[in-house]
């Protein structure tokens, strides 16, 4: 009989899910970053390196989300709480990240953009709903993210996409005008709509589940994992031949498909790593660090490195490669600077404080927002 492995734990966290969200956020910025100062494309490596950075974060936090929520009703259920008090920390958290997320497009794109529907809406909605589908056996559960699949490229004829979007390669986002151009973008049509993404999520409790499980058994989550993220980047190949470009965010089936496909791989090559080779350095600790701090950093490195480097200083796509790696080595240990004096401080708090934290960043960016654009430097 094989030897039970247990999943990593430091502080009463599992190690392998901080991890993921720190790649998803080491990710995104190394993708903004290169997109703001560099650039992306098809013309050069380093281009298409930057491309490829883009490409899981997105449905890798969705993906945590569902995982998430899992360990924190294990951990409920575990103190003897009540179930009203798992749906609070749901239904609070959820719609506290949604909030983030729309006072979070005023700040970077302007008022004009107060109705976007964007990745932290849908983490803070992934909470909710994945809360919602724990009410489903795994065994029917596991239908949802198909039909949810099915149904996206319908929704997207059916609210007429290449009308309000573009077509492939010549995408124009316009921020939604009225409520129901909002219920449109939140539906199919926005950069992080619920069909085909709430998939993600629902993925996610089905991992969550498996990390729970007595006893516990992370080679079968791997392999599992394995085999669902091969087989959807698999499924790229006839979208592509179809002339779908796979890279188009956030829409195309392609596209989809690769991201998500990629994003449990990622899910495969943590855990193998983390809880079945033991494998801990400096690497995997500044990953892990990144994931518990990744809320407010999902916001600060906007603001550090594409308003500040980016707009103010006049420096987008003109410091090149150099310029790239610099401003994110500094960004990056900024932020274990802020981890070293805010993790031991939250420690002993609530982890509501994060949201409070990003509330705050947000609303003191909007102040300077408001002073600069009287300067002329950064208008709404």
């Amino acid at each position: 009989m094989d030897k039970v492995v247990d999943f990593v734990e430091h502080e009463d966290r599992i190690a392998s899910v901080d991890v993921l969200r720190g790649v998803a956020l080491v990710f995104m910025i190394i993708n903004h970053f290169g997109q703001t100062f560099v650039g992306g494309g098809f013309h050069s490596l380093v281009a298409m390196s930057i491309l490829f950075f883009g490409i899981i974060p997105a449905p890798l936090f969705y993906i945590v989300a569902g995982i998430s929520v899992v360990l924190m009703n294990h951990r409920f259920r575990k103190n003897g709480d009540s179930p009203k008090s798992i749906w609070w920390w749901a239904l609070s958290r959820g719609f506290l990240i949604i909030g983030l997320g729309y006072l979070f497009s005023v700040v970077m794109f302007g008022t004009i953009w107060v109705l976007d529907w964007s990745i932290l809406q849908l983490i803070g909605l992934s909470l909710i709903v994945a809360q919602l589908t724990l009410y489903l056996p795994r065994r029917y559960r596991i239908f949802l993210p198909v039909i949810i699949i099915l149904l996206a490229p319908f929704l997207r004829v059916w609210l007429q996409y290449d009308a309000i979007v573009g077509t492939v390669g010549n995408i124009h986002y316009a921020p939604p005008q009225t409520w129901l151009d909002h219920l449109s973008a939140i539906i199919a049509t926005g950069k992080a709509p619920l069909f085909p993404w709430l998939a993600c999520p629902i993925i996610g409790t089905i991992i969550g589940e498996a990390i729970i499980e007595n006893p516990p058994n992370p080679r079968r989550l791997v392999y599992d994992t394995l085999v669902t993220g091969s087989l959807l980047c698999l499924l790229v190949l006839p979208f592509f031949l179809l002339g779908d470009p796979v890279t188009q965010y956030p829409l195309t089936n392609g596209f989809f498909f690769l991201s998500t496909g990629m994003a449990l791989l990622a899910v495969v090559a943590v855990i193998v790593t983390v809880d079945l080779w033991r494998w801990w350095n400096v690497t995997s600790w500044f990953i892990e660090v990144n994931g518990q701090v990744a809320l407010i950093s999902y916001v600060a490195h906007h603001l550090y490195g594409i308003v500040l480097f980016g707009v103010i200083l006049g420096f987008y796509r003109v410091i090149g490669v150099l310029g790239w790696i610099l401003i994110s080595v500094s960004y990056f240990g900024l932020s274990l600077v802020y981890a070293y004096f805010w993790l031991p401080f939250r420690k002993k708090r609530s982890a509501y404080w994060d949201i409070a934290m990003t509330f705050i960043v947000l609303f003191l960016a909007m102040i300077g927002r408001w002073i600069l654009a009287l300067q002329g430097y950064w208008v709404f």
